[in-house]
C-alpha cells in the first residue's frame, strides 16, 4: 500500500521521500517517476531516518506531511509467543511512526498546515486470536492519533489514522497463490477483499487541503469487516 500511495502522490505532482528496506524494490520504483526519491533503511534506525529526511528538505523543500504504513505480523498465541517478535511488531508499527512525527514536526523540516497519516488496522478495533501483539500495536497507532493531534494543532498541522481490512496486497496474493486459503476472511468483508487504491485515496485525502478541517480521527476502510459477523 506504501508504493500505491508513493505513485499516486509522485503522479499528483508531489516530490516524494519512499522509504522501506527492500533497496532492489526501492530502486525500481525510483525509475517508475523522477519525483520518488528513495532511502533503504529500517524505520527503526533513526539516524539513517533523520539524514534522509534532511537530504530531501535540502533537495526539494520543507514536507507537507508524511505517511507511516510500515508494518509487519506474528501470530502471539499467549502460552507460546516470541517476546522478541512481539516488540519487534510495536517498535515497527507504533514507535518508529510516533518518532517520524516527532522528527517530522519541527518547523525546520515541515510547512505549517502538514498532515500525518499512520496506519492502524481493523485488529486494533476487534483482534483475532492469537494476535494480541499485533492487535495492541495497531492500537496504539489508532489510539495515538487523538493525543499527537492535540499537540501539533498550534501551527495548523493535523494527523490521523486508516484501519484497513484485508487488502489484497502482493504479500497477500503470494500466500493465496501459495495455497493459503483466505476464503473465511473473504467472507467476512461484505464487499470482499480489498484492493491498496481502496486505502490509498483515503490516504491522499487527508493529505490534502481537502482535509484541513479533520485531525485526531481514525477511518475504517473494511469492506464491511467489521459488520461480518453481523
Amino acid at each position: 500500500m506504501g508504493k500505491t500511495i508513493a505513485l499516486q502522490l509522485a503522479d499528483a505532482g508531489a516530490h516524494v521521500l519512499a522509504i522501506a528496506r527492500n533497496e532492489e524494490r526501492l530502486h525500481e520504483l525510483s525509475k517508475v517517476h523522477e519525483n520518488i526519491q528513495v532511502c533503504a533503511c529500517d524505520v527503526c534506525d533513526y539516524v539513517a531516518m533523520q539524514e534522509s529526511i534532511v537530504e530531501a528538505v535540502t533537495r526539494n523543500g520543507k514536507f507537507d506531511g508524511a505517511v507511516h504504513a510500515a508494518g509487519i505480523s506474528f501470530p502471539t498465541p499467549l502460552r507460546r509467543y516470541d517476546e522478541e517478535k512481539a516488540r519487534r511488531m510495536m517498535d515497527v508499527s507504533f514507535w518508529a511512526g510516533a518518532k517520524l512525527v516527532q522528527m517530522l514536526s519541527k518547523k525546520k523540516y515541515t510547512n505549517a498546515g502538514s498532515s500525518f497519516v499512520m496506519f492502524s488496522s481493523c485488529a486494533a478495533h476487534r483482534g483475532a486470536g492469537g494476535m494480541f501483539a499485533y492487535a495492541a500495536a495497531k492500537a496504539a497507532s489508532k489510539n495515538a492519533v487523538a493525543s499527537l493531534a492535540r499537540e501539533i494543532c498550534k501551527n495548523g498541522s493535523r494527523i490521523n489514522s486508516v484501519s484497513p481490512g484485508c487488502v489484497r496486497t502482493e504479500m497477500v496474493q503470494q500466500e493465496m497463490e501459495a495455497g493459503l486459503d483466505y476464503t473465511a476472511i473473504e467472507q467476512r468483508h461484505l464487499l470482499g477483499l480489498g484492493k491498496p487504491q481502496d486505502v490509498s485515496s483515503m490516504v491522499l485525502f487527508l493529505l490534502s487541503d481537502e482535509a484541513h478541517w479533520i485531525t485526531g480521527t481514525d477511518f475504517i476502510i473494511d469492506g464491511g469487516y467489521m459488520l461480518g459477523d453481523a
